[in-house]
């Protein structure tokens, strides 16, 4: 027997045998599984093989609250009501969606228009668009709700039918800056494809029975307005009817069942609602325009365009009958005065006709013309509208009581191509940049344009008459905005209405600066010369607004009327009362105030009603005093809660967010056109 050796090596050790835990659990997992697919297809499978035969899930939109507009002040001119639109599923109504839009045709007083709508859509459906709804009417009256409710109970005969609670666009102000707002009607087929090709990352793609935005801001901001659909998933048996809140919580999981909507950006507005309201009130025109903007800006602070039609009517129900009266009536009242109609000026372009002279050299700051109440070119002749003339007058004097001889001679003496290069300087004859679409140029003739548009081409007569704001210059009520803020503030302005956007929360998304488009290209004593006649004219006793002065402590305003001629009369005068209407002379008023800080720049066009000043001029007055009234008060309020230790106010404190109207309740389961002469003012 051999022993070991002293320090040698001990024998190696067998391996402990390890648990296959891995294994183990692996195994258990395998049993739980086998063992549940057992009770789902063996033992329950006939039960949940029913269930899926007979249910399905069906997916239902959750409009969005489109944006709200609000004024300066925050005040909300444009949002949301509750209503109610009926849609319809192809599947669930199988065989007999026929009958079910017959009677939804009783039941919700379909127009014909609505039917066919609604049956060519159903004809459409093929394929898996057959479980997508269409929407059968918009805004159904509570009466319907009712009837439609009561027959959408199971085993009813409305399957496949739904009734949505949706946001309805309300302006709550009716036809006040209708024209501005705009209106929303539903999305054409025709324009679907498009309107989805724009639509940014997020956003749910149109689909019939969507509303878009039509005009106006609706329009313009109709990304941003719009907000985000949501999606709500329910449990539905084979005829569309809901089948439960419990088997909706067994079948789909909760962070399936409801995604909520975003809703849209809000618009914050320049207009000030207090100044909108009261020229609205104030404004005695059938038709026509009020315009006031800060002239150190360009932003709006009051449009009133009249007549216009209600934008709830436009986007809501209207009917047949309802739709033409508005098409048919000769006021135009579809038609955005401010900015797509042009007027002969008259008297009001007077001002451009001496910036032309003086700037020129054809006249001289300090020189006279003698006016014998006529001027006289050939064998035609001009009158003045003081017929027995005004005699030797100035510039000054000129422009105050609107003498037409002056401005003839200028004319004349100018020549078509200089005034309408200085009328363009200006910026008229040309958009003005105001952003809601449709606006248009107006026109500001020069020879070669006479040469294009007139049979004979351009005479000389033609400038004579141009001088005085007739002949074929056209400009819009915008326009002379624009022009009369960039006389105030030495500024040509593009115009805006809206200064920032936010969020529902009242954050600020976007915010809007002043945007200069150029600086008035006049010599000082050129625009000194000029205001100095727009004084004369509020000011003293000669001028033809001296009864629409402004009281000593407001500061002094200063403007100029205009009585533009849109047909040729003869040579007898005769008084507005005395004609038709369509036949009476446009009434003009443009002013900014106080001449030496000017806070605002109104223009009013009081369509066929007479002289400009009996007829615009008192309500620019009016206007531009209420703003200086608002301005002061609102300047005492800020400084009286900043406290009388502190010269400047404190900061504001951050916007809360503007609270929405509550959700609706879940139901269950034409001017005529003239060459001739003009009346002055």
């Amino acid at each position: 027997m051999v022993g070991l050796e002293s320090g040698g090596s001990a024998p190696p050790r067998e391996p402990r045998e390890r648990v296959p835990w891995a294994a183990l659990v692996a195994a258990l997992a395998f049993l739980v599984i086998a063992g549940r697919l057992y009770q789902l297809q063996i033992l329950r499978g006939d039960e949940y093989k029913g269930r899926a035969d007979e249910n399905f899930v069906k997916e239902l939109r959750v409009p969005a609250d489109r944006g709200l507009i609000l004024d300066r002040n925050r005040r909300v001119l444009v949002d949301e009501r509750p209503s109610y639109d009926v849609t319809l599923t192809p599947y669930f109504c199988g065989k007999g969606c026929e009958d079910v839009l017959a009677r939804l045709s009783s039941m919700l007083a379909l127009s014909p228009e609505e039917g066919q709508r609604a049956r060519d859509r159903l004809q459409a459906a093929r394929g898996l668009v057959r479980f997508r709804p269409f929407t059968v009417k918009v805004d159904i009256t509570r009466e319907e709700l009712d009837v439609v409710e009561a027959n959408r109970v199971p085993g009813g005969v409305l399957g496949g039918v739904d009734v949505i609670p949706t946001p309805h666009r309300n302006y709550r102000q009716g036809t006040w800056a209708a024209h501005l707002f705009g209106y929303m009607n539903e999305v054409g087929a025709d324009e679907i494809d498009r309107l989805n090709a724009d639509l940014p990352d997020g956003q749910l793609a149109y689909q019939p029975g969507d509303f878009v935005g039509r005009r106006g801001l609706e329009k313009r901001w109709e990304t941003e307005l719009r907000g985000v659909d949501g999606r709500r998933r329910v449990v539905v048996d084979a005829r569309g009817n809901a089948t439960g809140e419990d088997l909706e919580a067994e079948l789909i999981p909760e962070a399936q069942r409801y995604e909520p909507p975003q809703p849209g950006k809000n618009l914050v507005l320049s207009l000030d609602w207090r100044l909108q309201e009261f020229a609205e009130k104030t404004f005695p025109g059938t038709a026509g325009v009020v315009l006031a903007m800060d002239p150190h800006t360009g932003f709006l602070l009051a449009l009133v365009s009249r007549p216009a039609p209600d934008p709830n009517k436009l986007s809501g129900r209207i009917t047949r009958a309802e739709l033409a009266a508005i098409h048919a009536d000769p006021l135009q009242p579809e038609l955005f005065r401010a900015i797509q109609q042009h007027y002969f000026p008259g008297s009001t372009f007077k001002v451009v006709t001496a910036v032309a002279a003086l700037e020129e050299g054809v006249f001289r700051r300090g020189g006279t013309i003698f006016c014998p109440g006529h001027y006289t070119l050939g064998r035609h002749r001009w009158r003045c509208d003081k017929e027995s003339g005004h005699g030797t007058v100035d510039l000054e004097h000129a422009l105050g009581a609107s003498c037409d001889v002056f401005f003839y001679t200028l004319g004349d003496r100018l020549g078509a191509d200089r005034l309408a290069a200085w009328g363009e300087k200006l910026g008229l004859g040309q958009p003005t940049g105001f952003d809601v679409g449709g606006e248009t140029a107006g026109v500001m003739p020069d020879e070669a344009w006479y040469d294009r548009h007139i049979p004979g081409g351009y005479q000389r007569g033609m400038a004579v008459n141009m001088g005085i704001g007739q002949g074929d210059v056209r400009v819009t009520p915008m326009q002379q905005l624009v022009l009369y803020g960039a006389l105030a503030s030495g500024t040509v302005w593009r115009p805006q209405a809206v200064l920032r956007i936010e969020d529902d929360r009242g954050e600020t998304v976007r915010q809007f600066a002043p945007e200069a488009r150029f600086q008035l290209p006049l010599r000082p004593e050129t625009r000194q010369a000029v205001l100095a006649g727009l004084e004369a004219a509020v000011n003293k006793p000669f001028g033809t607004a001296y009864g629409s002065r402004l009281p000593p402590e407001d500061g002094e305003m200063v403007g100029k009327t205009g009585t533009a001629q849109v047909v040729r009369l003869g040579t007898r005068r005769l008084k507005a009362s005395q004609v038709g209407y369509f036949e009476r002379d446009h009434a003009w008023f443009a002013a900014f105030a106080p001449e030496d800080d000017p806070q605002i720049v109104v223009v009013v066009l009081n369509e066929h009603s007479g002289f400009g000043a009996s007829n615009a001029a008192p309500t620019a007055a009016a206007v531009v005093k209420k703003w200086l009234e608002l301005k002061a008060q609102d300047e005492a309020e800020r400084r009286g809660t900043a406290g009388p230790q502190e010269p400047e106010p404190a900061p504001a404190p951050s916007v809360p967010p503007v609270e929405r109207p509550g959700a609706a309740p879940r139901p269950r389961g034409a001017a005529l056109p003239a060459r001739g002469g003009a009346r002055g003012a």
